[in-house]
């Protein structure tokens, strides 16, 4: 059975969906501050305590098919199976859209970190920032929780699935993201706050995308594509003042 459009509640929607979310991505922009702040300091014991193992020899093939989990080219893929679904549905483009701008704002944001901390990696025995590394943040664990974790957003925000589950996905997500942790740290990819890292970069680029997501309306080009070009950046920026229906309520069970 495929469900109704929610009905439009004003102010209600857009507060709850778009400035819970906006709250949420600083929020994790704040403790990802404050992290590398200590990342610097004080969890730099932490990290060599987690890197001074190596994996049994046995181990490895498994782990090395685990770690690409996180690679773009088998979590992109994998991705695509639910765009693919909700465009079916839809018939819209606009989650492709918001699937290729958030998947390029988290490599973009990456990358800059990445390139602006420069910490060393784990094989040179050197947690030191600022000397030309490239491995704080994971760019494997934010994959884990932006790219996985797009699919359950899609599926519930233009999709048609149960409540139970979009419940599951979301808990498949953590899981998955919790076992790259625990791959990477075995296979000494990253220090352990580089894999925390790019955790709290992943969700704080998720929690962006579902607020502007649903910051804009649906019909915003329903003008033209000038007009809504225009008008994106104030509703992007203003907080409550216009309420927007919610894609599709999930069934509940």
């Amino acid at each position: 059975m495929r469900r109704q459009p929610r009905s439009i509640h004003p102010g209600s929607d857009w507060t709850t969906e778009v400035s819970s979310a906006y709250a949420l991505a600083g929020f994790l922009a704040l403790v990802f501050v404050g992290f590398t702040l200590l990342t610097m300091g004080p969890l730099v014991a932490i990290d060599g305590f987690f890197n001074i193992r190596t994996p049994p020899p046995g181990w490895v093939p498994v782990l090395h098919v685990l770690d690409r989990m996180g690679q773009r080219a088998v979590c992109l893929p994998v991705l695509g199976i639910a765009v693919y679904r909700v465009v079916r549905e839809t018939k819209s483009w606009r989650p492709i859209i918001v699937v290729i701008l958030s998947v390029l704002a988290l490599n973009f944001v990456v990358g800059i970190l990445k390139i602006g901390l420069g910490r060393g990696e784990p094989g040179t025995g050197d947690p030191s920032f600022f000397v030309g590394g490239m491995a704080f943040p994971s760019g494997h664990t934010s994959n884990m929780v932006l790219v996985y974790g797009l699919m359950p957003y899609l599926l519930t925000s233009y999709g048609t699935i149960h409540r139970r589950t979009a419940y599951i996905l979301s808990v498949a997500v953590v899981a998955l993201s919790l076992l790259m942790v625990g791959v990477s740290l075995t296979l000494n990819w990253h220090w352990f706050a580089d894999l925390i890292g790019g955790l709290l970069i992943g969700g704080m680029v998720l929690s962006l995308t579902s607020g502007i997501d649903h910051a804009i309306p649906l019909d915003i080009f329903a003008r033209g594509w000038r007009d809504g070009l225009r008008r994106i950046p104030g509703v992007i920026l203003t907080s409550g003042s216009r309420p927007v229906p919610r894609r599709r309520p999930l069934q509940p069970h």
